[in-house]
């Protein structure tokens, strides 16, 4: 890749990289899928001055104004339909302020991520957790679709319907679809995008009532 923000930080972040979003739209559209239209807003917070000129710190507040947004909202989200009261310390204005102005060494120490906050817990947390690969929170999309939730990919990805709105060249999706299935590759994610990219077509410009468009005969994966 090229040594351009959008291709270190931004595509190399995204489920479906522009490239492969390029072979994946009907060539009709393929012209929008350029980096100003899937970067742009993203860039201008990487460029607009906040006084910092590092490129880690460009890159942690482009981060804090993007992706840190969309996890917020899934965390509140998720955490309110539990009924849970969850809080997020780490984010309390002034820590976050005191924090950003500290020098790029104090968080990034060669491959050592989180280095101030590794070395001020060292006493307190046990080894094992601390030098261990980061972990996240996530759910077996991949496995589910190709198993139990696989109707969900023939009927809302290769389906007739979905394939008739002419978003998408018919030959990629099968093939994004089988290489998954055989487990050739992991294309979870962007069948899970692509999957609710016609869920929303279907109630928002078809008009279906969401109990019908996720029960129906055609998605049911009793």
């Amino acid at each position: 890749m090229d040594r351009s923000p959008e291709s270190m930080f931004f595509d190399n972040f995204a489920s479906i990289r522009l490239a492969d979003q390029w072979s994946l739209l009907a060539p009709g559209l393929r012209s929008a899928a350029t980096r100003a239209q899937a970067y742009g807003p993203s860039r201008a917070y990487f460029e607009k001055p906040n006084g910092h000129s590092t490129l880690l710190d460009r890159l942690l507040y482009a981060d804090i104004k993007t992706y840190l947004v969309e996890l917020l909202m899934k965390q509140d989200q998720m955490s309110m339909a539990a009924s849970i009261e969850s809080r997020v310390p780490f984010l309390d204005h002034e820590f976050v302020e005191r924090v950003a102005a500290m020098p790029g060494a104090t968080k990034l120490r060669g491959w050592q991520t989180k280095a101030v906050l590794r070395a001020a817990i060292e006493d307190v947390v046990p080894r094992e957790i601390l030098t261990r690969r980061k972990m996240g929170f996530p759910v077996p999309v991949g496995r589910w679709l190709r198993g139990p939730f696989r109707p969900l990919v023939n009927e809302l990805v290769l389906g007739p319907r979905a394939l008739e709105r002419g978003l998408f060249d018919p030959g990629a999706l099968r093939r994004l679809a089988e290489s998954h299935r055989t487990g050739a590759a992991e294309h979870g994610d962007r069948l899970w995008l692509l999957i609710n990219l016609e869920l929303w077509q279907r109630m928002f410009l078809d008009g279906e009532d969401v109990s019908d468009v996720l029960h129906g005969p055609e998605t049911s994966c009793a």
